[in-house]
């Protein structure tokens, strides 16, 4: 069965233009991106999603497409951007996947907007483990690297993209990442350092919805996806062998299958 293109387009928010994508039709799906990422992880995945939903996926503020913001936005204020776009779309209620930084807005819009969000998808999203955010937030990220003329900041970027990846995951595929990354280190600010200074965890402690767990082999960034599975009261964990952190790039199809499956339970 065939589906409908991509219909991208821009919407005026406080935050500058929102850039975003929808696809397919049927009961709406949300996809929300990773810190420094954007929409384009999805572009894989989304049209194997949408026989049967309409998919719909934007840049967050200060990423992709998207304006940049005059400040840095906290995760209330990225979830706000999420919810004007779904009001403009006539969105009442929609299933919501989110992807490492994107489960945190997902969890947000979940426990603040419990009347809008149905079932859950966290991808990457388990408890966070207190010595990785540290480590994160105190030491240089790849876009803190300074350029130089001979290019070993790309380099050094590139090792640490390939390092994310799983063992078998192709050059292509890895440049797909590394290429919207290169590009973020241009933006003053995107989600990475808000989400891990916000407290997830008491969003997690809130959650009411039916959710599905992913957790890609070998995601080392994914958290406790296993305890967090035993501490919510209504969801189930599905582990996807041979994929790392770019799973929606690396496995498209498993990736599909495992949410379109939750979703038709």
């Amino acid at each position: 069965m065939s589906v409908t293109g991509f219909r991208r387009s821009f919407l005026a928010t406080r935050f500058g233009a929102l850039h975003h994508w929808t696809i397919g039709s049927g009961a709406d799906l949300l996809l929300l991106h990773q810190s420094a990422q954007s929409a384009d992880e999805f572009l894989a995945v989304a049209p194997l999603l949408a026989v049967g939903y309409r998919v719909i996926s934007l840049d967050l503020p200060g990423h992709g497409a998207s304006d940049t913001p005059d400040h840095e936005l906290s995760v209330d204020e990225y979830s706000e951007s999420v919810m004007t776009l779904l009001d403009e779309l006539d969105v009442g209620t929609t299933h919501v996947l989110g992807h490492h930084g994107g489960c945190m807005l997902a969890a947000n819009l979940a426990v603040m907007h419990p009347d809008r969000v149905d079932r859950l998808i966290l991808s990457g999203g388990g408890y966070p483990d207190p010595d990785v955010a540290d480590l994160l937030l105190n030491n240089p990220m790849t876009r803190d690297l300074p350029l130089d003329a001979e290019g070993d900041y790309l380099l050094k970027t590139w090792a640490v993209y390939r390092k994310m990846s799983a063992p078998d995951t192709t050059l292509e595929t890895t440049f797909l990442p590394f290429v919207t990354g290169l590009k973020a280190r241009l933006r003053p600010y995107d989600m990475h350092f808000e989400v891990l200074r916000w407290d997830y965890g008491a969003a997690l402690d809130k959650l009411a919805n039916k959710t599905l767990l992913i957790k890609a082999e070998h995601d080392h960034f994914a958290g406790d996806v296993a305890g967090l599975d035993r501490a919510l009261h209504d969801s189930e964990m599905v582990v996807l062998p041979d994929c790392g952190p770019w799973l929606f790039y690396e496995k498209p199809e498993a990736c599909a299958n495992a949410v379109r499956d939750f979703l038709a339970r």
